[in-house]
């Protein structure tokens, strides 16, 4: 069997469920405590009972302002629990939901906006200058209210207030449309369903320890993508947890520590790239972080090492590592046990989900080789918006095609081996980055580590090195190529080796890998040319 699925625990393929259900449907009884804390925020709380009336009076607002079935709301908003009031509102009222990147350009902006082409869009009082120009160059007829502003926050309070008119949906219809981060080229529209959420948190409730009513989520991404408005976030809700919101803007470990210990988190998404920060903040001024039971590791690929030292740091929380992209959902977890068992693993298949790993030609491939993950389930997406021939080619016979590359073993562990777009072909040997990072990340001076492939008139593609080393470290290029050398394939070695302060990361704190090639190039192209003036 070449397949691997978790147990299956029902499906809502035969159900109509909106995802309102998490707060009770309209004239249905919640049967969380009303008058639990749902979300909390910098300046705001709101209870279960709160939310649910108030995103009840959003949907009879948009019903009323003529949105119809179908029909998309926008938000460009800096984290803040108003989001998620549009977010239970529109599906209330049976419309989509378009949360949008408070770092677009203009110019991405107008292409999104002519693309989901919203009836009403809620902006911050900071960002709408850009929305105001956007919308009035494109002619456009959507409606914009400005949060923050006095005229646009009493015309918000006054939709939040209205009596509950909730609109006609089908399971099936779409609630969220997610746009991609562009860091592949230009931004997608990601359509899900109402099914594909609930499947999305569901699963997540029978997978995470402790998610229940006494437990307080942080979220810490923005609102505006996956990880923050449809991962943990939904699943604390469909527990009857509490959800709270780590302000957008100044991410650091202390100010973290500091959200952590006055909501008494217990659950909390941390990316990769900042366990090395919270690790040496920590040196510096520690933080127990006593409240936590549980943290989520994702957003890419994790170094076996920095998992060790969060666990040696803080043994008291749980760890897991999951695997998942935003058209597929969540496709395998891990625990701590496993973790240590399975090095290098990120688990197995979640409830729902099924995965197998496919050949060149797309056949599938037996245990233990390596190829192209697939994935299908409920949770994956109903498609790209507007875009039917890139749907056809990313959803085969009911495959999602994840565009990383992985081995299942005998067990059904998954072993991802990389990006399929980011590997090397080095003198026709495939070179996976993520083998060659985790090597370098083993080193003592090292504190960051990327891989990426460059042309080469010799290689066709030579192995880069990108290195962030600790303060006061040091690492010539030659000793690094030959570390590399002691630990993996001659072939993998890096031909390249060069150094930054920091990597540019994406707002999902995952590295810039395309941005970081070019810059690269242009590096190694001066290089060259100064050793083409240098007298012989």
């Amino acid at each position: 069997m070449t397949t691997t699925e978790a147990p299956s625990v029902g499906s809502f393929a035969e159900s109509n469920m909106s995802v309102a259900w998490m707060l009770g449907a309209d004239g249905l009884p919640c049967t969380i405590d009303p008058r639990r804390e749902a979300l909390v925020w910098e300046s705001g709380s709101r209870t279960y009972e709160e939310l649910r009336r108030r995103a009840l009076g959003l949907a009879a607002a948009f019903r009323r302002r003529g949105l119809r079935r179908g029909d998309r709301v926008a938000c460009m908003l800096f984290n803040r629990g108003e989001i998620f009031e549009l977010y239970f509102g529109c599906a209330y009222a049976g419309v989509t939901f378009v949360p949008l990147n408070f770092r677009l350009s203009e110019k991405e902006l107008d292409g999104i906006l002519g693309d989901a082409e919203p009836a009403l869009f809620f902006t911050d009082e900071e960002l709408e200058p850009l929305v105001r120009t956007v919308t009035a160059a494109k002619g456009s007829a959507v409606q914009v209210v400005v949060l923050g502003s006095d005229e646009g926050g009493a015309e918000y309070e006054q939709m939040a207030a209205e009596p509950s008119l909730a609109g006609p949906y089908e399971t099936s219809d779409p609630h969220l449309l997610m746009f991609s981060s562009g860091t592949t080229g230009r931004p997608k529209g990601i359509c899900l369903s109402h099914r594909n959420v609930l499947t999305y948190a569901v699963a997540q409730t029978l997978v995470i320890p402790g998610l229940s009513q006494d437990a307080v989520s942080l979220v810490v991404p923005p609102l505006f993508n996956m990880a923050g408005i449809n991962e943990l976030s939904n699943a604390t809700l469909a527990a009857g947890g509490t959800v709270a919101i780590l302000p957008s803007r100044g991410w650091s470990p202390r100010r973290m520590s500091d959200y952590i210990d006055r909501w008494k988190a217990t659950h909390a998404i941390i990316f990769p790239t900042m366990i090395q920060p919270m690790l040496e903040a920590d040196a510096q001024h520690p933080f127990g972080l006593e409240s936590m039971r549980h943290a989520g590791i994702g957003g890419e690929q994790t170094p076996d090492l920095l998992m060790r030292r969060f666990h040696e740091r803080w043994p008291h929380i749980g760890r897991a590592i999951g695997y998942g992209l935003s058209e597929g959902g969540l496709i395998t977890h891990i625990l701590d046990d496993d973790i240590v068992a399975h090095p290098g693993s990120v688990g197995r298949a979640v409830p729902y989900q099924t995965m197998k790993v496919i050949g060149p030609d797309g056949q599938d491939l037996p245990r233990g080789e390596r190829g192209e993950i697939c994935t299908a389930g409920d949770a994956v997406m109903s498609g790209y918006w507007h875009a039917p021939e890139l749907t056809a080619e990313a959803i085969v016979d009911g495959w999602l095609r994840t565009g990383d590359i992985g081995r299942i073993d005998d067990e059904g562990y998954l072993y991802i081996e990389g990006r399929k777009r980011d590997l090397i072909i080095s003198k026709g040997q495939n070179v996976y980055p993520a083998e060659i990072e985790d090597v370098l990340l083993d080193h003592p001076s090292v504190r960051l580590a990327a891989v990426v492939g460059v042309s080469d008139d010799e290689f066709g593609e030579a192995v880069c090195a990108v290195l962030v080393l600790h303060p006061g470290a040091e690492l010539a290029a030659e000793d690094c190529i030959a570390y590399v050398g002691e630990h993996i394939a001659s072939y993998k070695k890096p031909r390249h080796v060069v150094y930054r302060d920091e990597l540019p990361l994406s707002v999902n704190n995952k590295v810039l890998k395309r941005e970081l090639a070019k810059e690269i190039v242009g590096e190694l192209e001066r290089r060259k040319a100064v050793r083409a003036k240098a007298p012989a």
